[in-house]
C-alpha cells in the first residue's frame, strides 16, 4: 500500500520485469514533480504511476528540450502511414517510443556537430559491422511509397546509416524495447509479406513450408527484418542489419532472436542481433562530449537503475 500511496497505481498483470520498470518510471515521475496521469490511452479512466498529464505542453517525458521540440514536430507533421501516438509519446513514461527519442535524438543533433565522435561511439557499440563513417541517424522511419517496400505500416524505431571504408552504403535498423515483447500475433492478410520474406533468400529451405503452412507466424520480429532487407534491396545498399536494443534483464529478447536465427542460413546469421541498452548507454557516456554524456547518464538513471526498485518491491 505504501508504494501505491507514494508512487501511484501499478498494474497487477505485469510480469516481474515490467513490474520493476513501471515502478522505476513511477519513481521518476515523483522525482520530477509530476502528478499521476491516466493511461494507457487518452480516453482511459484509470490512473497509473507511470503516466503524466499535459506532457504535450511540459515536455517532461524527454531528457532534452530539443528532443521534445523534435517530438512535437514529428506529431504535427505525421503522415497517414505513420503510427506515432502523440498521447503515448508525450505522457507514457514507460513507453519505448519516447525512450527511443531520448536515446537517439541526442545523437542526431551531435552528428551535425561532430560526425567523427558519433562514428567512434557507434563503431564501439557495433564492433562487428564495417563502420567507417556514420552518415545519418533517424527515428520512426517508414520508407515510402510503402508499396515499394513491405506494403504495410512496418517502421524502424531508429536507424543508423553508414559507409564502409570502400564507400559501400549500409543501414542498421533498430527495434527499441523497454518492457515490450516483440509480439506473437500475426498481421492479417500478410501472404504478400510472407512471399517477400522468402524472396530475400535469407532463410533455409524448410522455412518456406513452415511459414506458408502457418507453423511459423509472421510476427513483428520477422516484419522488422523484412523491412530492413527490402530497404537494402530497393535502395541498392551493400548490406543491412536488424538489431534489437533492450535492457539486459528483458525476459524475452534472447528467445525472440533465437526463434528467427535458427531458420536463417548460416552465412546470414549476422543479419539479426541484440545489443543491451546498458551497453549502448555506457558506450555513449564513455565516448561522447560531456554535455551529451550527461544526457545519457540521466537516461541510465531514469530507465536502467533497477536497483532503485528492488528494495521497494
Amino acid at each position: 500500500m505504501e508504494n501505491k500511496e507514494i508512487y501511484g497505481n501499478q498494474c497487477g498483470s505485469d510480469n516481474a520485469f515490467t513490474k520493476k520498470a513501471r515502478l522505476l518510471q513511477s519513481i521518476y515521475r515523483v522525482e520530477i514533480g509530476e502528478e499521476e496521469g491516466v493511461g494507457p490511452t487518452k480516453t482511459s479512466k484509470q490512473k497509473y504511476g507511470n503516466m503524466i498529464s499535459g506532457g504535450e505542453v511540459s515536455g517532461k517525458n524527454f531528457l532534452m528540450k530539443e528532443t521534445f521540440e523534435y517530438a512535437q514536430k514529428r506529431v504535427a507533421e505525421k503522415s497517414k502511414n505513420e503510427t506515432i501516438d502523440g498521447f503515448r509519446l508525450f505522457n507514457n513514461l514507460l513507453s519505448s517510443q519516447p525512450m527511443a527519442f531520448n536515446l537517439f535524438y541526442p545523437l542526431m543533433l551531435l552528428l551535425k556537430q561532430d560526425s567523427a565522435v558519433v562514428t567512434l561511439a557507434v563503431r564501439s557499440v557495433f564492433r562487428n559491422f564495417p563502420i567507417f563513417e556514420v552518415t545519418e541517424i533517424g527515428l520512426e522511419f517508414i520508407p515510402t511509397p510503402i508499396e515499394n517496400y513491405t506494403n504495410d505500416k512496418s517502421a524502424m524505431d531508429a536507424y543508423i546509416r553508414f559507409v564502409d571504408n570502400k564507400g559501400g552504403k549500409h543501414i542498421i535498423a533498430i527495434e527499441t524495447k523497454y518492457t515490450d515483447v516483440l509480439g506473437v500475433n500475426e498481421a492479417s492478410r500478410c501472404e504478400e509479406q510472407k512471399q517477400m520474406l522468402i524472396d530475400t533468400g535469407l532463410f533455409s529451405a524448410d522455412f518456406e513450408k513452415l511459414l506458408m503452412g502457418g507453423k511459423v507466424k509472421l510476427t513483428q520480429i520477422y516484419r522488422n527484418l523484412l523491412l530492413t532487407e527490402r530497404y537494402r534491396m530497393v535502395e541498392g545498399l551493400k548490406d543491412s542489419y536488424s538489431v534489437v536494443l533492450s535492457p539486459k534483464e528483458h525476459p524475452s529478447t534472447e528467445e525472440e532472436i533465437k526463434s528467427v536465427t535458427k531458420y536463417l542460413k548460416p552465412e546470414f546469421a549476422y543479419k539479426l542481433s541484440a545489443v543491451s541498452l546498458e551497453d549502448f548507454v555506457d558506450t555513449m557516456i564513455q565516448y561522447l562530449p560531456e554535455y551529451y554524456a550527461q544526457v545519457y547518464e540521466r537516461f541510465r538513471g531514469r530507465y536502467l537503475e533497477f536497483g532503485k526498485v528492488d528494495l521497494k518491491l
